[in-house]
This record gives C-alpha cells, sequence and structure tokens, in this order.
C-alpha cells in the first residue's frame, strides 16, 4: 500500500482516537481486523505483494483456524487503540494500545505494520520496544542485516529522503516533474508507487515512459496536485481498485478456483489414465483368443510334446506352423491349463472394462464440464465444490495423542509415548509459543506445555521437566537435566527419523523424574 493512501485512511482514523474497540477479528491468517466502539473497522491486510490498511464501515465473520501470531495479538493488544503514527510517507504504521485492566492486567503494547509489499509484516513490541512476535519472523538466514525476531529489539527500516508531496507547492512539483519520466517519479516524491503512478498518468492523460514538457507537464503538475490532496478517490476514478475487503474476498476466491482447478485436473487426469486402462484391457480379447486356441492345441497334440522342453513347434488346425514357449517344469497339459488361466485373466478383465466404461465416461464429461465453467460458479456453488473436492483434515489437537495432565495453573502439558507421537505433538498440535521440553542426554519423550497465549509459570514449567525425565531412560535417576525451549525453536531436518529434532535458544532444569508430580492440588494434576 502506497504512503499517500495510508496517510488518507490515517486522516479518517484521527478523530476516532483514542478508540474503544471490540475484540480483534481474524478471517484468515492474513487478515486482522479490529471492530472500533465508535462504529466501523481497523483492517490490516497482510497479504504480499498487495497489503492493505483501511478504515471500513464492516467487520467480517470470525474465522475457524487463527496463527500463532493472531492468537499472541488477540492476547497482548486488548486494550484501547490509543494512537497511529506514520513516519513521513513510508509504508510503516504505528499502532499504539493502550494497558487493559482485567483479572489480569496486559501492558500497552505496539503494533507495527510493515505495509512494503512482497515483504510485508506484522510485528508486536513491548513498551521498551522489544519484539515480542511477528506474523513472519527475520532471522539472519534471510536478512544478515536486519532481523526481526522475538525477544530483540526492534529496528524500523532505514530513513530515506524524497519531496513530501503535501508541503509542496504546485511550482515546486512542477518542476520535479519537468523533464523526468512518470515511472521515476517514486524514486523522488514520497508516497507514491507503481498504483499511483498508473493512476496519475491516466488522469493527466500521459504517458510513464516520456519525459514531461509543455502542456503535458502542466497537466500532470494539476493531476498531482489533485492526487495528494484525494488520492483515493483519484485512484479509484482512474483505475476503479477495490477496497481491502473486496480485495480479501477477489484473491480468497482466485485462490480457492485454483486449488479447485488443480484438483479437478488431477481427477480428470485419474479418470482418463483408467479410461486408457480400459482400452488395453479391451484390446486384450484377441490375445485371450490367441492364448485359448494355443492351450488347445496344446491338448490336440500333447503326444508330441517332449517333457521338459521350453518351447515346441507344432502344426496349428490351419496348417500353419507355430512356436510355443512352455514352462520346462510342466507337462503339455499343465502348460495348456496356465494358458487357459492367462486368457480367462484377459477376458475377466475385458468384461470389467466393459461394466465400468459408461461411469468412467460420464465422470470425464463431468469433471472437463466443471473445469469449463469454474470461473462462473458463484460464491454458494464454489463452497459446494470445495466441501466436494477439497475436505477440511482435522490435523489439530486429536484426545488420543500422547499422554495428558493438567499442571499446577491449570495449562494442559502434552507427553509424546513414542516416536511417532513425539513427531505429532511438536510438529502438529503445538503452536509457536508453546512450551516444549526434552530430556538432556538421553532418550525420552517429547513434552509440550500448551500455552494458550499465556506466560508459563516457572512451576508449570517444572511440573512438565518431572514428566520429562519420567518418560526417558534417566528415570531412574535423580538430579536430571531438561532442556526446555519455545516450540518455534525446535525444528527437523529432511531425512531424520521419526522423534528425532533440532532446537536452539534453550535453558535447563534440573529436576526428580517423576510420572505424576504433585500440583498445587490434587484436582488440577490429575491425569486425563
Amino acid at each position: 500500500m502506497e504512503g499517500l493512501l495510508i496517510a488518507e485512511e490515517l486522516r479518517r482514523l484521527a478523530p476516532l482516537l483514542p478508540a474503544g474497540r471490540n475484540a480483534w477479528r481474524f478471517p484468515d491468517p492474513q487478515t486482522f481486523v479490529l471492530p472500533l466502539e465508535q462504529g466501523g473497522a481497523l483492517w490490516l491486510y497482510n497479504r504480499p505483494p498487495e497489503p492493505r490498511l483501511e478504515l471500513l464501515s464492516t467487520a467480517p465473520r470470525p474465522g475457524r483456524t487463527h496463527s500463532g501470531f493472531q492468537d499472541l495479538l488477540a492476547a497482548r493488544a486488548s486494550g484501547d487503540l490509543v494512537a497511529v503514527r506514520q513516519r513521513k510517507l513510508d509504508r510503516v504504521v504505528t499502532l499504539e494500545f493502550g494497558a487493559a485492566t482485567g483479572f489480569v492486567e496486559t501492558p500497552a503494547v505496539r503494533l507495527v505494520a510493515e505495509l512494503t509489499g512482497r515483504n510485508c509484516n506484522l510485528i508486536l513490541l513491548d513498551e521498551e520496544g522489544i519484539v515480542l512476535g511477528a506474523a513472519r519472523e527475520i532471522t539472519s538466514e534471510v536478512n544478515r542485516f536486519r532481523q526481526v525476531v522475538s525477544g530483540r529489539p526492534y529496528r524500523p527500516p532505514p530513513p530515506y529522503e524524497k519531496l513530501d508531496p503535501r508541503e509542496a507547492s504546485r511550482e515546486e512539483l512542477r518542476g520535479t516533474l519537468e523533464g523526468r519520466q512518470l515511472r521515476h517519479l517514486r524514486k523522488v516524491v514520497d508516497g507514491i508507487g507503481p498504483r499511483l503512478t498508473a493512476a496519475l498518468a491516466r488522469t493527466a492523460r500521459v504517458s510513464e515512459d516520456r519525459p514531461l514538457q509543455g502542456a503535458e507537464l502542466e497537466r500532470a503538475a494539476a493531476a498531482l496536485v489533485e492526487l495528494t490532496n484525494e488520492p483515493t478517490r483519484t485512484m479509484q476514478r482512474a483505475l476503479g481498485l477495490p477496497d481491502a475487503a473486496t480485495q480479501r474476498e477477489t484473491e480468497r476466491r482466485d485462490e480457492l478456483s485454483r486449488r479447485l482447478r488443480e484438483r479437478i485436473a488431477r481427477e480428470l487426469d485419474l479418470v482418463r489414465k483408467r479410461l486408457g486402462d480400459l482400452e488395453r484391457a479391451r484390446a486384450g480379447i484377441e490375445e485371450a483368443d490367441t492364448l485359448r486356441r494355443t492351450g488347445e492345441l496344446l491338448l490336440a497334440f500333447a503326444h508330441e510334446v517332449p517333457g521338459g522342453s521350453d518351447e515346441v513347434t507344432l502344426d496349428d488346425f490351419t496348417g500353419e506352423t507355430v512356436t510355443i514357449r512352455l514352462d520346462p517344469a510342466r507337462n503339455a497339459a499343465a502348460n495348456a491349463q496356465a494358458y487357459f488361466d492367462r486368457a480367462r485373466k484377459r477376458e475377466g478383465r475385458a468384461r470389467q472394462a466393459e461394466s465400468r466404461e459408461p461411469e468412467l465416461r460420464e465422470r470425464e464429461e463431468e469433471l472437463s464440464a466443471l473445469v469449463g465453467r469454474l470461473d462462473d460458479l458463484g460464491d454458494a456453488e464454489l463452497e459446494q465444490l470445495q466441501v466436494r473436492f477439497l475436505p477440511f483434515e482435522r490435523t489439530q489437537r486429536r484426545r488420543g495423542v500422547g499422554a495428558r495432565y493438567v499442571g499446577p495453573h491449570g495449562l494442559p502439558v502434552l507427553v509424546g509415548r513414542n516416536a511417532r507421537e513425539n513427531d505429532e505433538i511438536t510438529f502438529k498440535i503445538a503452536r509457536s509459543r508453546d512450551v516444549w521440553l526434552h530430556v538432556q542426554g538421553y532418550h525420552g519423550s517429547h513434552v509440550i506445555i500448551q500455552a494458550e497465549n499465556r506466560e508459563v509459570p516457572f512451576d508449570t514449567i517444572l511440573f512438565a521437566a518431572q514428566l520429562a525425565a519420567g518418560y526417558s531412560k534417566a528415570a531412574g535417576s535423580d538430579n536430571v537435566p531438561v532442556d526446555y525451549t519455545l516450540r518455534k525453536n525446535v525444528w527437523k531436518v529432511k531425512g531424520q527419523p521419526a522423534g528425532s529434532v533440532n532446537f536452539t535458544r534453550h535453558k535447563t532444569v534440573y529436576v526428580t523424574p517423576d510420572r505424576r508430580p504433585e500440583t498445587e492440588s490434587t484436582e488440577q494434576g490429575r491425569r486425563e
């Protein structure tokens, strides 16, 4: 999203601040919507290459699944929206949330929205500017100059110097444009990117690739003033671009259509392969006739077939000489029976082909028609096809996986009981900010504390560490070291066996192994 468009949205938002708000809504992992008590909703669409910040009149329904960062945001950014700031006309916006009071007070936080095309990101900071979490963490392997990692200070993108069109006179803007191609304007004028450049060119009726002079220069200068004052209206009039909600819906529909097209094309390819198999099976009828005649010839001239031979030459019933391959371990009758058996198999496949062909032809016709009209289907029809071809696969918490405990503060604790369960609780059930534990230096279970967007108390870590030691080869020892870290710091290298992982940024505690550690109350510490 371009800087002038962001600034215009913030001007619309400013009269509402400080703003009371309702709970965050996350219709999908890339969309963050904050309904405001005064009416309307602030949309943050964090999907590259077209991220958006927009104040709209409506809020979407909550989605079924959230990312780990969205859960963190809902838990920590729970106070009122007190301020929103934009540095110059940069594509970086900071939203400040006040402290929230309740059963547990939540301190003030800041949410930085980097609306920078392919590199867009949302970053949650504490009051000291330390990163609490990010929609997309950037490690040194991704960018060695600027990292965005939990626990480190946030470094904004580097500053730059460009002309602010809001503070420039028409003559200054005209001087900047003179002799310059519009496609290079973004290098010297702040807040303008490809979309606004295209809108400017269309409004002024000039080419982006020709140096501006004379009447074209005058039209471009007037259009730039108009664009600076009303960027959204000018762009809509010139290009007709949708708002964030419509853009999200269009992209969602396009993505669903793409996935459906791929899935249906795969099924269509499979149906056509099966039809090809049926054609080959039908062609086997002639081969079955040949095999059957060979068997009959062997029976008729069995007395001329020498034992132990791997082939025999005979005159068939038409007087033509044929050579027949034999199994030396069988006599003439057994070899004849083998030819009869092969003939029956081919005839059986041919009959099966005849019976299945109508169904497959009908399926081929249906799938071909679906592929052809996917772009014309309505939302309801697409959703029906989604249920049919893209059924939702449950990969989240299944109650039968792992031994389950409840920790001292009510947090669930999962223990893998074998290598497969270790992989499943670590990589399918655990979320990024859950705590992962494993005994140090011994084979043993993975243990997960499901943090549920809460700070994990140290006595819960000790509780889980006792379980990790108790479910390990060190169960008979004392003072056993147990490593623990956040789940996001645990990874698996391709080809590693089940249960094997790598991890970093861990700490170690020493505990006595126990499969039934004590908690603050017997009820809390029960094993489910």
